[in-house]
Order: C-alpha cells, then structure tokens, then sequence
C-alpha cells in the first residue's frame, strides 16, 4: 500500500501514531477520537449530539466509544459544582495524549535556618518509601548554632521594596477573572499581588482583560500543578509589542467645532479667543490682495497704505454681507 499526504496550509490536525494506531481501541472511538480532537476549543458535544450525526453508529455505540476513551484516559469528564448556587454541572476534556491518575511527588523543602536548626517536612508518601527502605535515619552529631549576620538598617528615604507598592486593581481584577475561564486557575491573595505587574504591562501596552485572559488560557496542559508560575511564564513569554496610539485632539468649548491644538485637552479655539483670524477673513485678505496685484495701475506701496487699503476693502465686503 502506498501512502500519499498532502502538504497543508491551514485546517488540519496533527494526531500522534501512538493514537492512531492503538489496537486498544476499538475503530469507532479512534474516529470518534480524531472529530473530537479536530474541534476548536470550547466546541459542545455530548452523545446524543454525535449520534445524531452518525446514525450508523447509534447513541449505544457513541456511549460505548467514549467509554473505551475515558478507560484509556484520552477522554475525561469533570463534576463542578458551584459553591455559591449549589448548581452541578460536568465539564469534558479530550486529550491527544492518555493521562494518568499518577501525580508527581512535589519537590523536597529547603531545610530552615542554620541558627534554628529548622528543617522541611517531607512530602507525603516519601517517608514510608525512606523508612522502609533506609531503616531508621541514624542521630546527626549536634552543631553549634551559626550566627547569622544581621540585615544591613535600610537607609533613609531608601526605596519601598515591591511589596509596600499597591498593585493595580485593574490588573488584580483580570488575574482574578481567570478562575471564572478555567477553574485550575485559582489564585491566591498573595500570588494576585505578585502577578499583577506582568498583568499590568499588558494593559500599560494597550490590551484589553478577554485578550489577557485568551492568552493565558488558551492551550493548558491536561493537569495544572501550579497556576501561578503558568500564568507567570505565560505572561512574560508571551508579552506582546505595544499597540500603537492614536493622537486625539479636543474640540472647542464654544461649540464652533473646530479642533484644538495638540496637548490641548479643553477650552476654546484661537478663532473664538481671537488670536486667530476666522477662515473666511483669511479668504477675503487673499481674495482682496489678489484683485490689488491683478489691476493694471498697480504699484507696489508702502506697509501703511497697503494695510489701510486692505481695511478698506474688508470693511466693504462686511457692510455689503450685513446688508
């Protein structure tokens, strides 16, 4: 049998041979599988869905498939219920990848102090796996305590430490909003304030709270260990250039309608304050001169005379308007 594949540009999806080819499983739900797998995220389907789709198949078949999925561990299904209202609900994950029950251990504490003598807790499930393995941990020879050198007094007028500096409250209410998009989410009182700054930036830059929280949200891994060092990667790896400003100008308090200069937020136009002539008075000098320099006997006189003739001829124009 010869393979052909074809080179796509856009609208495919990419599955691993691992699934493809899993004899674990039946062909109904691989194919069920790869639709599921193909949708974009947040799609709607359950088993009346897909079977009113593939009659063939049936509702019995599609249940059957997608418990060959969940066995398997590509297919999972969540039951949230809200606190609040105490409505239940159940949320469904698909996944190209099985994912097991089997979490990791979490990483062992650092020890305290040397002048306590301090020491971190073990995880659990490690201090069965030490003792039966190891016995008994032999006494340690006792330490004299170690004198550690005192913090340096801050000087004054030093500056706060990022602690002391409140955090944006626009930015503490979009990291907060991302429970409400994906659960996993949660974040604490203590990681909002640290967070916000990354969440900041993005705003400072010009992006909106629904662009933020896309960002984050977008692509999770099937299990969540640490919401706050994942948003914290994703804010700082995805850290957008920023959006380029458009310069706005005010209008006239008058009303007139006529823009203010740049830096300019309020008050009137020079052509109501009357440090600017109006349009039509810099038409009618034009207008004017033009007809001074297309006469025939025209010569060129002095500043005086030519501006007394100028008031002249606008004066004319003005009496022949108002009349």
């Amino acid at each position: 049998m010869r393979i052909h594949r074809t080179r796509h540009e856009r609208d495919f999806t990419v599955v691993p041979n691992s699934m493809a080819r899993n004899r674990s499983l039946s062909f109904t739900a691989r194919g069920l599988w790869l639709h599921l797998i193909s949708l974009p995220d947040g799609a709607r389907e359950d088993v009346r869905t897909l079977a009113d789709r593939n009659p063939g198949v049936g509702r019995k078949g599609v249940a059957n498939a997608l418990d060959e999925l969940v066995a398997a561990g590509y297919y999972l299904r969540f039951t949230i219920r809200d606190p609040e209202t105490g409505k239940v609900w159940t949320e469904t994950s698909i996944y190209d990848m099985p994912q097991t029950q089997d979490s990791p251990l979490p990483a062992m504490p650092g020890t305290g102090r040397p002048g306590s003598a301090e020491t971190g807790t073990l995880p659990t499930g490690v201090k069965d796996l030490v003792s039966k393995e190891l016995g008994k941990e032999p006494s340690l020879p006792s330490v004299s305590p170690v004198q550690t050198p005192a913090a340096p007094a801050a000087r004054e007028g030093s500056n706060k430490t990022n602690q002391e500096i409140p955090a944006d409250p626009a930015a503490m209410r979009v990291l907060a909003a991302l429970e409400d998009a994906d659960r996993r989410l949660r974040l604490t009182d203590r990681q909002l304030q640290e967070l916000a700054p990354l969440a900041a930036q993005w705003l400072a830059r010009g992006y909106s709270a629904p662009e933020i929280t896309d960002a984050v949200v977008q692509g999770l891994p099937g299990k969540v260990y640490a919401p706050a060092k994942l948003v914290a990667d994703r804010l700082t790896r995805k850290l957008p250039a920023p959006r380029r400003k458009w310069r706005t100008f005010a209008e006239c308090s008058d009303g007139c309608g006529r823009l203010l200069p740049a830096g300019q937020d309020s008050g009137q136009c020079g052509v109501c304050v009357g440090t600017t002539p109006a349009p039509f008075v810099q038409e009618l000098a034009a207008q004017a001169l033009q007809e001074l320099e297309a006469s025939s006997d025209y010569t060129a006189p002095d500043v005086r005379a030519h501006a007394d003739g100028l008031r002249s001829i606008l004066r004319a124009r003005r009496q022949g308007v108002a009349a």
